[in-house]
């Protein structure tokens, strides 16, 4: 069954509901409780996988904060999804600065399994950004997009 086409009023709340300070907002809940969780060092089977899935999940929307403030909502869902490549290819065309070492990070999600299997069981031997590394793409990020939501007239929290 194919979805019914929005109303403009319809993408018009999704654009308002949708915004920059929300997504950077919710990258940043996300983004500390990896950090609380990992701090809390539970050891279990895979017991990594539940912290890298809360950095991953920051780490792309830090990225849709950036975009945000030059596409639409409908534009982020559709065009980039939870594509990481495409997304910071286009936060960069957009101004935003990204370290080389953060490059890492972005190429592991964006062209291995890393993030699916953070949430997936699947077993076997596979190459993974450090927990270090990921609180440190979080970090750069928020940094970065934060600058730049401000100078917007954004108010987040540095």
């Amino acid at each position: 069954m194919t979805k019914p086409k929005k109303t403009p009023e319809e993408i018009a709340e999704d654009n308002e509901r949708t915004n920059s300070m929300g997504l950077f907002n919710t990258a940043e809940a996300y983004w500390k409780s990896a950090v609380a969780l990992e701090k809390a060092n539970v050891k279990a089977g895979h017991s990594d996988s539940p912290v890298r899935m809360l950095y991953y999940h920051a780490i792309e929307l830090y990225l849709k904060a950036h975009l945000r403030q030059h596409c639409s909502a409908d534009t982020l869902s559709k065009k980039f999804g939870h594509n990481t490549t495409r997304m910071t290819k286009k936060a960069e065309e957009f101004g935003l600065s990204i370290m080389d070492e953060d490059r890492e990070v972005f190429a592991l999600m964006g062209t291995t399994d890393v993030v699916i299997r953070a949430r997936y069981i699947r077993t076997g031997s596979g190459t993974f950004p450090t927990l270090k590394a990921l609180n440190r793409t979080c970090k750069s990020l928020r940094e970065s997009v934060g600058t730049t939501l401000r100078k917007a007239g954004i108010m987040v929290r540095l």
